[in-house]
Order: structure tokens, then C-alpha cells, then sequence
């Protein structure tokens, strides 16, 4: 969509800077535990403290993804963030339970399972800033409301501005999640418009989520 198209519609594309150093910061220290467990295996030495580095590991893995995801928390909705998610917490679960067991082989199960755990963390960040997505904001005012009629196929949750998660929908068509949220800004009210699922350098087609502000109700 052209930059004319999207100003007669009314939107306005944001620059969204996703801020990962502090992640990768974590995600980098996270490497050092697990590296020194895996030479304390090798030479069979202060093995009593494996646990505590893949725990070290983990938590440092955790904290980053957290920092990514939490600054758009939607993006836990898109499948192969989710489902990779879901399997970093059977890992963490399965890790535990194996602590527990009389397994001889527990170490490099345990090493294993925390390498699995790296990999999910470092994939769902590395899914996550391909599929950034790009976010709009157009000009809004207290006495309008949204509407089925202005936003067909979308599941809203409130209807008059609120700042916190106003509509959504996933679009099955672009492997897309899309949401607004209401935003004031300089007592100024618009709405926020934030697309997960497409390459952030590529336009995307905001037609296609089928948003028509400007119709009656």
C-alpha cells in the first residue's frame, strides 16, 4: 500500500524499534553456564553443581525472551512463537522431573535438554524480529466509537478508547495478527494500529484487514 493510499484512509506509519540489545546481552551471558557445565561433565569435576547452571542458563534464556515479547505481548498468539514457547516450559518441566530421577545418564540428559532450551529461546527471538510487523496510528476522538461496521471480522473488546487492547484479529489469509489499542498523546487521542507477521522492511496491505473508520454505524 502507498504512502497516498494510507493517508486517505487516515493512518500514518510509526517507526517501532523492537530494542533487542539488552536481550541478546542476556541471551549471550546465558551461554557462559552452560559452556562451564559442559566442562565440568567432561572432567567430571563439581558435578553437584550442574543443576545450578542449567537453572542459571535458563533464567538468563527466560529474561531475554521476556524482554522481546513484552514489548508486543501479542505475538505470544502467533503459532511458532507460541508453539515454541509451550515447548521451552515442557523442557523446563521435563528438566526438573529428570533432576529427581535415579538416571545415570541425568547430566547429559540434563545438558541436552538445556541446549533444546537454547534453541527455542534464541528461534522464537529470531521468528519474532523477521515477523515485527509494522504499526500505524490514526487521529481519534472520545465521542467515537468502534464498531462492526468499521472493523468487519475483527473481535473487539471495547468499543469506546481505552489504552489498553481495543480489537484483534488474525488473519489466516497473511499469517497475521493485528490489533489497536488506543493511545493519547500530547491530549491528543488516536489509535494505534500494530501488524505482527510480515518482514518489517515490507509494506503491508492494511486493506486487507478490512478497517473502515469512516463508516456509519
Amino acid at each position: 500500500m502507498t504512502h497516498e493510499e494510507l493517508t486517505r484512509m487516515g493512518w500514518r506509519r510509526i517507526e517501532f524499534k523492537p530494542a533487542l540489545s539488552p536481550a541478546l546481552f542476556l541471551y549471550s551471558w546465558s551461554l557462559i553456564p552452560i559452556a562451564i557445565s559442559i566442562l565440568m561433565l567432561c572432567f567430571s569435576k563439581y558435578n553437584e553443581y550442574l543443576f545450578h547452571a542449567f537453572v542459571s542458563a535458563i533464567l538468563l534464556q527466560s529474561m531475554a525472551l521476556y524482554l522481546v515479547i513484552s514489548k508486543r505481548k501479542m505475538s505470544l498468539q502467533y503459532d511458532s512463537i507460541r508453539n515454541r514457547v509451550l515447548l521451552g516450559i515442557g523442557i523446563i518441566i521435563l528438566l526438573i522431573v529428570v533432576q529427581y530421577s535415579q538416571n545415570k545418564l541425568l547430566p547429559i540428559i540434563q545438558i541436552v535438554l538445556t541446549i533444546a532450551f537454547s534453541y527455542c529461546t534464541l528461534s522464537s527471538i529470531q521468528i519474532y524480529v523477521n515477523n515485527i510487523g509494522s504499526s500505524y496510528e490514526h487521529p481519534w476522538s472520545s465521542q467515537e466509537k468502534l464498531s462492526e461496521e468499521k472493523l468487519s471480522n475483527w473481535t473487539i473488546q471495547s468499543y469506546i478508547f481505552s489504552n489498553h487492547v481495543m480489537a484483534t484479529r488474525k488473519s489466516t489469509e497473511t499469517e497475521s495478527i493485528a490489533w489497536i489499542s488506543g493511545q493519547m498523546e500530547n491530549e491528543q487521542l488516536k489509535l494505534v494500529l500494530d501488524i505482527f507477521g510480515h518482514n518489517p522492511k515490507d509494506e503491508f496491505d492494511i486493506s486487507s484487514l478490512q478497517i473502515d473508520l469512516q463508516a456509519n454505524d
